[in-house]
């Protein structure tokens, strides 16, 4: 496999780095699309029940895409905002390192072409998060909302994580147009974003808060999502 060192991205970033390769023969890759089956959906849900349950198969699958999309958009929107490198997030283009569960932990991606930050946004959203939610919500039997909001979720904070990277001061110009772009792109146009919102929390301070319940808190090993959750909160709780 040939490898392109990418930029080392900072804390809290770094425990999702990525690797940028082309794929090649490797024993430890699948294809992302192999394991979108039932089959293989399947085991991995049974493993994070086996981890994290029991409890309802409906909140294991909730599980499954918040660690798809934490563990995949994180990086992809630091790399993007803070370096410019941004990837094709195709699901054909996209080889995965399995964990333990059988659930995807490791990405090869490739490099996309130069565009504009909304143009790379609209691509993530099209090509990746909306086939992956539509396939999930028919494997697992799941709403296709809750999907959405794991994927809100970690969009936003993945900007309020850039952002607070910086004094607002101190941030590099290039930087802040790109996060400018990007978060007023975001508002605008595509009804995901507006399933995430910012909220007071306890400090006087802001935090970011869920409009719908990714119902984790379903697995007896897990509890509710702190100040994200809305059940409680001021917000409807829709599943």
């Amino acid at each position: 496999m040939m490898v392109n060192q990418l930029p080392t991205l900072p804390t809290p970033f770094a425990d999702a780095a990525l690797s940028h390769a082309v794929p090649t023969e490797n024993g430890n890759l699948v294809s992302l699309d192999s394991i979108l089956k039932p089959g293989p959906i399947a085991n991995a849900l049974d493993g994070l029940l086996q981890r994290w349950g029991p409890g309802d198969r409906r909140a294991a699958a909730s599980l499954w895409t918040q660690g798809y999309f934490g563990r995949l958009l994180r990086p992809v929107i630091a790399y993007g905002l803070v370096h410019d490198i941004w990837f094709s997030l195709e699901l054909s283009d996209i080889y995965v390192g399995l964990s333990d569960l059988e659930t995807p932990v490791r990405f090869v991606l490739k490099r996309a072409a130069p565009a504009p930050v909304s143009e790379h946004l609209g691509r993530i959203v099209e090509d990746n998060v909306k086939p992956l939610i539509v396939r999930m919500a028919r494997v697992t039997a799941t709403s296709e909302r809750v999907h959405w909001s794991n994927a809100s979720y970690t969009l936003c904070r993945a900007c309020g994580h850039v952002r607070d990277l910086w004094q607002q001061e101190t941030m590099p110009a290039d930087v802040a147009v790109r996060l400018r772009e990007m978060e007023m792109h975001m508002s605008a146009v595509h009804p995901l974003f507006r399933l995430t919102h910012m909220v007071p929390d306890a400090a006087r301070g802001i935090c970011l808060q869920r409009k719908v319940c990714c119902i984790r808190y379903k697995l007896d090993g897990l509890k509710k999502c702190g100040t994200a959750c809305p059940i409680n909160a001021p917000t409807f709780c829709r599943r």
